[in-house]
Parts: structure tokens; sequence; C-alpha cells
């Protein structure tokens, strides 16, 4: 079995458990077998959304699927396998999604995302290239292809819209430059999508968001010990002192990290506020503050 299936964190039910405001919406969440993605196919399957999980790991997202069957009464869940950083595994994927959906997509949330740290001038290796080379093509290049897929079913949809979730890392951070620098790409490709999508005489608009977290509960990555000894050597640093509990009780006004529930609450939230467009919200309670 995956190890992250035997760390995986249950999903919780939300602030908008049984008010079935997704009621027949028509939903994709990539990356959703476990972590942020598991809680927003929660959040969404328990408003009566229908949700489709997109995931590489179809052992853990077929999990998923039953833990969420088995605590939402009636819910509609699907799972399909695809690779969001190759092409032709996409071209599947959707396919399959185009023909569960007949024809259409009402949420698109990018959640799915890969980190490895490790300094900019440590990345000297050909394996070292090969992690880069990783990290660029499921963080940016995915979404870009996951965009590019979900758009002509989007365009048939009902209110539709593509959520990323990025990273307040995307304004930097040490000893996780590719992976910041990938979610800061996502910060131009929300801006292009919200203008490449406007509303023409013919077709409907598609609105685009993205959502930031910072500190955040335990997922199957930050649970991984070896994740933190990885950061800690690539910040010159000990674990001790980097860990999201302690640097959430010093620097961010809330004293705690985030739990998962409050991401996926902001997700929904987006995707049901229909004047909101382009924007980047973060949920770092109060410590990426702009007044």
């Amino acid at each position: 079995m995956d190890e992250k299936l035997n760390k995986m964190k249950i999903p919780e039910p939300s602030r908008f458990k049984g008010k079935a405001l997704l009621k027949g919406k028509k939903c994709v969440v990539t990356g959703g077998a476990l972590g942020i993605g598991a809680q927003i196919c929660y959040t969404f399957a328990e408003n009566e959304a229908e949700v489709i999980i997109l995931d590489f790991n179809k052992e853990a997202a077929e999990k998923t699927k039953a833990i969420l069957s088995e605590m939402i009464k009636n819910s509609k869940i699907h799972v399909v396998a695809g690779d969001v950083s190759g092409r032709k595994s996409l071209n599947r994927s959707f396919k399959e999604i185009s023909s569960i959906f007949n024809g259409s997509i009402d949420i698109f949330v990018n959640n799915v995302g890969i980190i490895q740290p490790c300094r900019i001038e440590d990345i000297v290796s050909d394996e070292q290239s090969k992690i880069v080379d990783r990290i660029i093509d499921i963080n940016f290049k995915g979404t870009y292809y996951c965009a590019s897929y979900a758009y002509p079913l989007l365009k048939n949809g009902n209110e539709p819209v593509f959520i990323m979730i990025g990273s307040c890392a995307s304004v930097g951070s040490e000893g996780q430059g590719v992976y910041a620098g990938t979610k800061a790409a996502q910060r131009g490709l929300l801006g292009t999508l919200a203008k490449e999508w406007k509303a023409a005489d013919d077709y409907q608009a598609v609105r685009v968001g993205l959502i930031e977290p910072d500190y955040l509960e335990k997922t199957a990555i930050t649970a991984n010990k070896q994740y933190w000894l990885d950061l800690a050597a690539a910040r010159r640093t000990t674990v001790d002192k980097i860990s999201d509990a302690a640097v959430a009780r010093t620097k961010v006004p809330l004293k705690r990290e985030a739990r998962l529930t409050e991401v996926s609450e902001v997700v929904m939230m987006y995707a049901l506020s229909t004047y909101l467009n382009g924007e980047a919200l973060s949920v770092s309670g109060g410590k990426t503050m702009r007044l």
C-alpha cells in the first residue's frame, strides 16, 4: 500500500455542511485523493455537487472516494486517473471526464502540486535537475495543460470557474526556490486566463481564481519526517525552528496553522461568488495581510 495512504488525513465537515449550495454542479478536483484536494472534494460533495477526483494515484483516489461515499450518503463521486504533466494522459482523462459530465464542467479546481526542498546553488547534479523538471512539469505545465483541456468544457458549464490552489510561497521561500517559482508563475497565468476567458457575444466568461494557503495542519507531505529534514538542510537550520506549527505561533496573528476545511471553505466561497474574477486570495491567518 502507498505510504501516503497510511498518513492520509480523513476529510472533515465544513461550515457549509447540509446547505446544498452546489446542488447539481459538476466539479473536477486535480490531486483530489489526498490533503487539501480530498478536503475540497468533501466540501463540494457535502453540498450535493457531483465530483470527479482526477489523480495520478488511483489507489489513493479510490480510497478517498470510498471514505467520502461512506461519510456523505447519496454522494456522486467518480475517479479518473491521469498525470497532469503529460498531454497524452490528460487528453485521455478529459475524454473520460467529458463522457461522465456530458461535455461540461461547472467548477474545476487545479489543486495538484509537488514540493521538494532544495537551495538554488545545490541544483547541480543530473538527479537534482530531474527533480526540478518534475516540479515544473506538475506545478506549472500541469496547470497550463489542465486549463487548456478544461476550457472547452467549462464554456458549456453553469457559471463556470477555474480555481488554482497556489501558495503564499509565490513571493519567495528559502529552500523552496523551484516550488516558489512555479507558484509565482500561477499568478501570471491567473491574470492571463482572466483576460483570455472573458465573455463574448456568443459565449459566457469563465471566471478564474487563485487561492494561496500558507501554514497548514499536517498533510501527507508535511507528515513525512524526511520533508522537514530536507527543508531544514536547505535552510541551513534545524527542524524545530521551521515546522509549520512553530513558525505559525510566531508569525501568524491567529497563532496557529490553517485547518484544511478553512482552505476548502475559501475555495467554496470563490466558486459561489460570481463576480469574483482574476483575484488571488491569501489564506494565511493575517500573515500576508495587505493594507
